[in-house]
């Protein structure tokens, strides 16, 4: 609970009504408004807040945030005048954070970031699952995590949260800074820098050195960086004070930060050095980098993938040795329990509690590599939140394999456009098509104009035919699946083929 004084200190503001209180959540959508709650009226892409600001009244808000004072004057609503609502919503969700530590003598909450090309959410979903072992944990709803997901979650914590467990995207450059100048972090976990968005960094290059500003956001890092800042990334890191904001909570001493890092990713393992670092990856790679069991981190070996798709392997902390069955399905989650695992025994938890999650892990965010049996012994593999060439690749390494486990029907990938991949979107979509070839795959939908080079490239080789749009994608899908087939249906959130794994699956209407 916030008075709203206390809400314009933080944001060296002034106000009306400084005692009113806001008993309830921090939103930014009117139609989420409960009573008690803190209104922020951002200007979206398509929308601005302040036209709902009599609607955030009428359903309860105790008090908005807004640009404009003339409009919450008129809509009746009690108010803290902000430059900018987005920015406003950053910046208290960093000093409540800030309050939150100095209460927590500076050890509690702990707050881990993670970023990747892929499997944020996955690792998210999974170090959440661990930490709860050892104490309250918020972490982000859905995929939250930009500059608004990241400060919505942050303010859901409270003084009995131990762990704040933070997924942070980026699409441009200086988009991390931004993010951990809202929450500096104290460990952070870098997965893999691949193929994704590599529109807004112009190379993957670029998209290392904007992964690699997370750990510049790490509190108390002893170790070495080696990727400097970019210009945009020391730009994101002033616009606060720029705002004229600064911290009204007093600094809180923190204990060393650790960046904890893919030794299976020459680019990340290589973003830092010296002490406060773990690693995870597979034995042999750290093998043949001379780092073994004696290198500090979270190792697997000896992986296989059973009939169902899921990875059994060893896993080394040490001189510890566990066998894990890993419960989720594909063999790239192994890196992702990893780095779950790398980050939970550092806060305490042991090895063999970190299997036992591992191995009754489930997918808790929708549209995550979800394979369910529907109607007429058909499989559907429902990985349609997003998509990238390494994503893209791993789900048709699924597919192949669950259907192949299977022994019946027929293999069939439903694939969408992967946006935001700039002048590299062409041939990263034939690349997926190379991998639908030598996967063997029976029949290849594709949907979207960005998808058609997919099409293109199966086409020469095997069944594919290519969609407008995933409503007419999932009239042909209906049509051609017969009782024994494996479906994987996947591609980029904005692609729609969500919509297909909802109908087949029975998650929404169709």
């Amino acid at each position: 609970m916030w008075t709203l004084g206390w809400i314009a200190d933080a944001l060296n503001r002034s106000c009306k009504d400084p005692d009113i209180e806001v008993t309830g959540r921090v939103v930014t959508d009117s139609r989420e408004v409960k009573p008690g709650d803190l209104y922020v009226a951002r200007r979206g892409e398509n929308s601005d807040g302040h036209s709902f600001l009599a609607a955030a009244k009428n359903a309860g808000a105790a008090a908005a945030l807004v640009e404009r004072p003339e409009e919450a004057e008129k809509a009746g609503i009690p108010y803290v005048q902000v430059l900018e609502a987005t920015r406003a919503l950053g910046w208290l969700a960093h000093a409540h954070l800030a309050d939150l530590r100095a209460k927590g003598a500076g050890k509690k909450p702990v707050c881990v970031g993670i970023t990747g090309s892929a499997g944020k959410t996955t690792t998210k979903d999974l170090l959440s699952s661990l930490l709860q072992l050892r104490g309250e944990v918020v972490a982000p709803e859905k995929s939250y995590n930009n500059e608004v997901g990241v400060p919505l979650t942050i303010l859901r914590a409270d003084e009995t949260t131990d762990f704040l467990v933070l997924e942070m995207g980026a699409s441009g450059p200086g988009h991390l800074s931004l993010l951990t100048e809202i929450a500096p972090l104290d460990m952070a976990i870098e997965l893999m820098v691949g193929h994704a968005h590599l529109g807004g960094f112009g190379s993957i290059e670029g998209l290392a050195q904007a992964k690699a500003e997370l750990l510049w956001g790490l509190r108390n890092f002893p170790g070495k960086r080696y990727w400097p800042l970019s210009d945009p990334a020391l730009q994101a890191k002033e616009v606060f004070q720029q705002d004229g904001y600064s911290d009204a909570f007093p600094v809180v001493s923190a204990a060393t930060s650790l960046a904890i890092l893919n030794l299976d990713d020459g680019r990340v393992s290589q973003m830092a050095s010296g002490q406060g670092i773990r690693y995870f990856g597979e034995l042999e790679t750290a093998d043949s980098k001379k780092t073994g069991q004696n290198s500090p981190g979270v190792y697997a070996s000896q992986v296989k993938i059973d009939g169902q798709g899921r990875a059994e392997f060893l896993m080394t902390r040490g001189q510890e040795t566990i066998e894990v069955r890993l419960g989720l399905v594909g063999r790239h989650n192994v890196n992702n329990a990893l780095a779950a695992v790398t980050a939970a025994t550092e806060l305490g938890v042991s090895l063999p509690e970190a299997a036992r999650v591992l191995e009754n892990a489930h997918p808790l965010s929708q549209h995550r590599l979800d394979v369910q049996e529907v109607e007429s012994d058909i499989t559907v593999i429902d990985d349609s939140y997003n998509a990238n060439l390494d994503s893209m690749r791993s789900g048709i390494k699924t597919l192949q394999t669950l259907a192949k486990a299977k022994g019946r029907g027929r293999a069939i990938a439903v694939l969408g456009e992967m946006l935001e991949l700039g002048a590299d979107s062409s041939n990263h979509h034939r690349l997926v098509g190379q991998a639908c070839v030598q996967a063997d795959l029976d029949l290849v939908i594709t949907v979207g104009k960005e998808a058609e080079p997919i099409y293109q490239t199966v086409s020469d080789h095997a069944e594919a035919q290519h969609c407008e749009n995933a409503e007419q994608a999932l009239k042909v899908i209906r049509q051609v699946l017969t009782p024994g087939d494996t479906v994987l249906i996947k591609g980029s959130n904005g692609s729609g083929v969500w919509k297909i794994a909802d109908a087949l699956t029975g998650g929404g209407e169709g």
